[in-house]
């Protein structure tokens, strides 16, 4: 029997703290709610939203997704189709 094999993808999404910041915001959601219902601390949200996290799983997004109601995943896997359509070459982490 194989074990299956984990593939990290490294996909840049620029803006996606001010775009999570913006839609929290517009939703008149508190960082330390959404921060709460993600799994983070209030402090990490800010470093999300003040674009200081350069690296983000993909989880926190699906969490902060859920969290307040946006699908940032969708940008991502658009992203991440483009790239393996040959129409970007992909960063390598």
């Amino acid at each position: 029997m194989s074990e299956a094999m984990q593939v990290t993808i490294t996909v840049e999404l620029p803006n996606l703290g001010s775009q999570i910041k913006k839609a929290r915001e517009e939703r008149g959601l508190s960082p330390t709610w959404v921060a709460a219902q993600a799994g983070m601390s209030t402090a990490h949200l800010y470093r999300i939203e003040g674009e200081e996290i350069k690296s983000l799983p993909r989880e926190t997004l699906r969490n902060l997704s859920r969290a307040i109601g946006v699908d940032f995943e969708s940008a991502l896997q658009a992203v991440v189709r483009t790239a393996f359509s040959g129409e970007v070459e992909p960063k390598t982490a």
